[in-house]
């Protein structure tokens, strides 16, 4: 699971391939007027919600449910979040040349949905799974994750494949995509209140503020967010339904891909594109990090308040789209972004220090609030930066915008899944040896990879930073 609108670049540019051909598309805009209605524009939007709810949940509570509430251990957890990295990181570029190859976008959503559907709800219910070996446990999570994740890829590709064939105007495409990005965020809002509501009425026992008989909240959670998810795909399907035409896709020449093939090989010896891969990942890694074990932090230092799983993380999010919005109205134009992004790692770190400051469980929380709202603004700002710098990285040169999006992203799914399979597996093996040894990791790792992105940010070439220079 990643950023969205990396891969809608990749799908943009499929239509350089040397070769004709033909596919039903969906007629969606007025023939008259050329424009899409309201009610078809809010369908498409609410397109990608079910995905959105189902990463909220992946990324914030996997991990602490695994560990916590299925009982599987650190080393199983963590190969259950890197099973789904790597099948995600592998299964994106698939599923796009799969949905390009054969069949409607729409009909790629629903079989991507329907994986959603019936794999979401298994993966936090500890059916016979608590108790049982590791094996077993290995044996029933995987197949469930992996088919989770095809289907979550199939429904990115497809719903951000549908956009270009919607409409062929330029401005209802811009406002497609943040509509998209609107009912993304009020999706992730939505499931950090739902948490909310189941978790705050619990009372943490035992120095643990999850247990196994917590499973039926989890179960709860899933159940009302993914009927929400499934209720806005069937708007989806049914309010952006009309005719079926075909449509001729006329594509390049021969020259034109030998001319494609050459800038993909000058961009693989280019030091640009790994300086711009290592910020973009650094992060990345830092988002996604701080959402996988900030859950957990919680659960070592705050005693019995267990909603502050989802009140903190929500906190978090708030945040960072806050700070998202404010940076992007000084990065319109993409100037001065180094100096922005040096501020959103410093940010970062100084929400590192607040976390390590905690040597104690305690009912005090304002700590990890600010902590919280400090990780959601720095990397919010850091990756709005790198995705800016990216896209000056291919410049007019949109026909290899998809060979670099698939490629830093391909690094930063499969960099996300080996960090925190190695976290988990460097825990200590009885847990009362190292009480604090999530506060570390959130604090030290990020710290490193805060470090990373500054030095990354400091290499990266000037014009990078500037919106009219290009490479």
């Amino acid at each position: 699971m990643e950023s969205k609108t990396d891969t809608s670049h990749q799908l943009q540019s499929n239509g350089s391939l040397s070769k004709t051909y033909k596919e039903s598309t969906p007629l969606l805009f007025d023939q008259e007027r050329r424009q899409l209605k309201v009610l078809q524009k809010i369908a498409y939007g609410v397109g990608h919600v079910y995905n959105d709810i189902c990463a909220a949940v992946w990324f914030s509570y996997a991990l602490i449910y695994f560990q916590l509430v299925a009982e599987t251990g650190p080393i199983l957890a963590g190969t259950m979040l890197f099973i789904g990295q790597t099948i995600d990181a592998f299964a994106t570029p698939l599923a796009g040349y799969l949905i390009g190859l054969c069949g409607t976008k729409k009909m790629w959503h629903f079989i991507g949905s329907v994986c959603v559907t019936v794999t979401f709800p298994l993966i936090f219910s500890t059916w016979k799974i608590t108790h049982q070996t590791i094996w077993a446990q290995a044996m029933y999570y995987s197949p469930v994750i992996t088919i989770f994740q095809t289907g979550w890829a199939i429904v990115q590709i497809a719903h951000l494949s549908l956009m270009p064939e919607m409409t062929p105007l330029v401005s209802e495409r811009a406002e497609l995509t943040a509509l998209r990005y609107s009912f993304s965020m009020a999706s992730q809002i939505f499931v950090y209140l739902i948490a909310w509501a189941f978790f705050s009425d619990l009372e943490g026992m035992n120095m643990k503020l999850l247990a196994p008989k917590d499973s039926i909240r989890f179960q709860h959670i899933t159940i009302l967010s993914g009927s929400i998810g499934v209720l806005c795909t069937l708007f989806f399907y049914l309010g952006s339904r009309r005719t079926w035409t075909n449509v001729t896709h006329t594509v390049g020449t021969a020259e034109e891909k030998s001319e494609i093939n050459q800038k993909k090989k000058d961009v693989i010896f280019s030091t640009s594109i790994y300086k711009v891969a290592v910020l973009y990942t650094s992060s990345r890694l830092f988002l996604t990090l701080s959402l996988v074990y900030f859950p957990m932090f919680i659960n070592e230092v705050v005693l019995r308040k267990s909603s502050t799983l989802a009140t903190v993380p929500l906190v978090s999010f708030i945040a960072s789209c806050i700070a998202s919005m404010a940076s992007k109205s000084f990065t319109t134009y993409c100037g001065g972004n180094r100096a922005l992004y040096i501020a959103g790692c410093i940010t970062c770190l100084f929400g590192t220090a607040l976390v390590r400051m905690h040597t104690r469980k305690s009912e005090e929380t304002w700590m990890i609030f600010i902590a919280a709202a400090l990780f959601g603004t720095g990397s919010s700002v850091t990756m709005v930066v790198s995705l800016c710098v990216t896209a000056n990285l291919i410049g007019a040169d949109t026909q290899i915008g998809a060979f670099i999006y698939s490629g830093v992203t391909f690094a930063d799914k499969l960099l996300n899944g080996i960090a925190v399979i190695t976290i988990e597996y460097m825990m200590c093996e009885d847990a009362r040896n190292c009480p604090f040894y999530y506060r570390n990791t959130l604090s030290y790792v990020n710290i490193f990879i805060a470090a990373v992105g500054l030095i990354a940010s400091m290499s990266v070439s000037s014009k990078l930073f500037r919106k009219e220079e290009t490479i």
